[in-house]
């Protein structure tokens, strides 16, 4: 893991928030030079500190009205079996996030839908493509944090 100090959380935290920020921009919150600033974010990105540079776009203008959150229990537990799970949840785009858990639940699906016949599709679209033992979903009646922000770790006290 990286060490990370004061500067480096700041530099991290500004543009978590927003990616659009120059360089100048930065290097003047943070209280450096152009070229030392560019240069901690270049060992950023070498490291893989910085993944990537996204734009979020706002699911509900895009007609996507309903969260979905879909437990699934396999209906094995071969590597083929998960294989083939895998491969057909991530061919659907409304997919948004898929973790493999441990406890009573072997997988949750994060869906974005426009409604609940869009959630009726994504089901039957799903259990088409690979047998599933049990389906549990929860839908989102609330949000209340929706961030793509990394907790950002203590930095290293100076002197």
């Amino acid at each position: 893991m990286h060490e990370f100090d004061l500067i480096d959380v700041r530099i991290l935290s500004i543009i978590q928030t927003d990616a659009n920020t120059t360089i100048k921009e930065v290097a003047e919150q943070v209280g450096l030079s152009m070229n030392a600033c560019w240069k901690r974010m270049k060992v950023f990105e070498e490291k893989g500190v910085i993944k990537g540079r996204v734009t979020l776009i706002d699911a509900r203008s895009m007609g996507f009205n309903l969260v979905a959150f879909v437990n699934i229990k396999a209906a094995e537990h071969s590597e083929e079996w998960n294989e083939t799970f895998k491969e057909a949840v991530l061919s659907i785009p409304q997919v948004i996030e898929f973790y493999r858990l441990s406890g009573s639940v072997d997988y949750i699906i994060k869906v974005l839908l426009p409604n609940i016949e869009g959630f009726e599709t994504f089901y039957k679209l799903l259990t088409k493509k690979v047998r599933i033992s049990e389906v549990s979903t929860s839908f989102a009646v609330s949000e209340f944090r929706n961030t793509s922000a990394v907790p950002l770790p203590l930095p290293l006290e100076s002197g």
